[in-house]
């Protein structure tokens, strides 16, 4: 039974501006990767898609739910075809183009965090050299035996 809010098959949607944005990072993040990662050699389409399939999982929040999908695909779309023989080095002009039509503010690389905050599971306990002993078994007395 169809729904009043059911899509029209065939009519293209627009993509929020979150998606976007989100859009956007990816690319910039992959043609960083692309940049900085073996750049003479020429680009794989496989691997391309795979980085841009992860990269979109993580922006995710590392969530089927997340709107990668939707991210992963508008990337791709973006981007365009892969020319043949064109570095990865290359490739990642062609990408980072991409990030910035969506919008993509590089300077704001610039003020981002660099030490990743995570959340330790309670306190921890060192020895003098600042390393955490790995825990150890309790050893049997005489008396228990």
């Amino acid at each position: 039974m169809k729904n009043c809010t059911d899509r029209p098959l065939g009519l293209a949607q627009g993509v929020s501006g979150e998606h976007e944005s989100k859009t956007a990072q990816v690319l910039a993040e992959v043609a960083k990767v692309l940049a900085g990662d073996r750049p003479t050699e020429a680009v794989d389409g496989v691997d391309f898609a795979v980085l841009v399939g992860t990269r979109s999982y993580e922006v995710a929040g590392r969530t089927c739910r997340g709107g990668g999908v939707s991210v992963s695909r508008t990337a791709m779309h973006m981007v365009g075809d892969i020319p043949a023989g064109v570095t990865r080095e290359e490739f990642a002009v062609q990408v980072a183009e991409a990030a910035g039509a969506l919008g993509y503010d590089w300077s704001a690389d610039d003020n981002r965090e660099v030490i990743p905050r995570h959340p330790v599971p309670g306190p921890r306990e060192s020895d003098e050299n600042g390393r955490v002993p790995a825990p150890r078994r309790e050893q049997r007395t005489e008396d228990a035996r």
